[in-house]
């Protein structure tokens, strides 16, 4: 049975989602490296940690302390779930990322063998919290490798659509829940990637460590 992580401190907030700014929240590490790959250089500030830089290695200009940077996305372990909450904190989903399976066969005698090295197919669950509808759609969901590139759904090979039980663009009601197979063309050799939850401009909201 897949574990709940009760929200904590670690929000990201998002593009609109079903009409609203919404955030998803858990407990865990945090992501780690950003969506451009990491910084070129390091510079120390007199405090010791470590200051922002520039694309040269100099101090990157300070910015307005009025703007605040969204919190990085919670990390989770695969069947642990993370909850997408409005801006109030009012939950309107749950997601699940759960059972992942790596593979260098096609999924049948029909299928395109992978591009890239391995099929790497996952089950996802989206329940609505809300009481509005909320939109399940496999284009939310993407690999991210250690140096923040991405395999998006549908890359590669064509072999990807010939799973079983792939999740399908849904509107979920108060109440309902969907349950599917998301699959990603990727490179085995790779480690430390993960599968995330994203908004239509790619920001990470969540993601689930592949062992």
């Amino acid at each position: 049975m897949s574990s709940r992580v009760l929200a904590g401190a670690i929000v990201l907030a998002l593009l609109a989602v079903a009409g609203c700014n919404t955030t998803v929240a858990g407990s865990g590490t945090l992501s780690g490296v950003p969506p451009g790959g990491p910084s070129t250089a390091t510079v120390t500030s007199g405090s010791g940690e470590p200051a922002p830089t520039s694309g040269s290695g100099e101090p990157a200009p300070t910015t307005d302390p009025d703007e605040t940077s969204p919190p990085p996305a919670a990390v989770f372990e695969l069947g642990e779930t993370g909850t997408v909450t409005d801006q109030s904190g009012n939950p309107l989903a749950d997601i699940t990322v759960s059972a992942a399976v790596e593979t260098a066969q096609p999924p049948d005698e029909f299928s395109d063998p992978p591009e890239n090295g391995t099929f790497l197919s996952a089950t996802v669950t989206i329940a609505n919290l809300g009481e509005d509808v909320f939109t399940a759609a496999p284009f939310d969901f993407l690999v991210r490798y250690p140096d923040g590139t991405q395999a998006t759904y549908g890359e590669g090979s064509s072999g990807v659509f010939g799973y079983d039980n792939l999740l399908e663009l849904v509107d979920l009601n108060a109440g309902e829940t969907a349950t599917g197979v998301v699959v990603f063309d990727v490179d085995p050799a790779v480690n430390g990637r993960q599968i995330v939850y994203s908004d239509l401009s790619g920001r990470v909201l969540g993601a689930w460590n592949v062992p």
